[in-house]
């Protein structure tokens, strides 16, 4: 008899104690993934390349939108320093770091290209901060193609 109710009671202990699991775990999933919808700053430089101009610093802006609670699909716009509007899309996966999550995106340029970007974004000092790389696909000018970003939310 008293091995019965023992056994009883490790079974409803076990249950419970699963239940707590599985029930902690959905929280730690939700959050797993950075909240970044919002508009940044941020400028992005070429990599060096032989026999073309010397690389400028072009400023951006970018704003991001992402459905609530803070899904993995992303989308927005990016303006460059010329005012020329561009729209993006892309996803969001959690990072290695603690509070960072990997960014990657792409958009279609008024020329016909496709920018591809990646980059990680982390929370610092209540501020979103990425940075990353950007390569331009289909350009046929030996210049241009490739090099990296930061941006910082406003």
């Amino acid at each position: 008899m008293k091995t019965k109710r023992n056994a009883a009671l490790m079974a409803t202990l076990f249950l419970f104690v699963a239940g707590l699991l599985s029930v902690a775990s959905l929280p730690a999933q939700v959050k797993g993934l950075c909240c970044i919808a919002g508009t940044y700053e941020g400028f992005q430089v070429n990599y060096a390349k032989p026999n073309c101009p010397r690389p400028l610093k072009e400023k951006f802006t970018m704003v991001v939108k992402q459905k609530e609670p803070c899904t993995s699909f992303i989308s927005g716009t990016v303006t460059d320093s010329s005012g020329v509007v561009n729209n993006w899309t892309g996803t969001l996966s959690r990072g290695l770091m603690r509070g960072c999550c990997v960014l990657e995106g792409s958009f279609l340029t008024p020329g016909g290209n496709t920018v591809k970007f990646k980059g990680n974004i982390c929370l610092r000092l209540g501020k979103w901060q990425a940075k990353g790389t950007w390569e331009e696909i289909g350009s046929t000018d030996p210049c241009r193609g490739s090099g990296t970003w930061q941006m910082t939310q406003i």
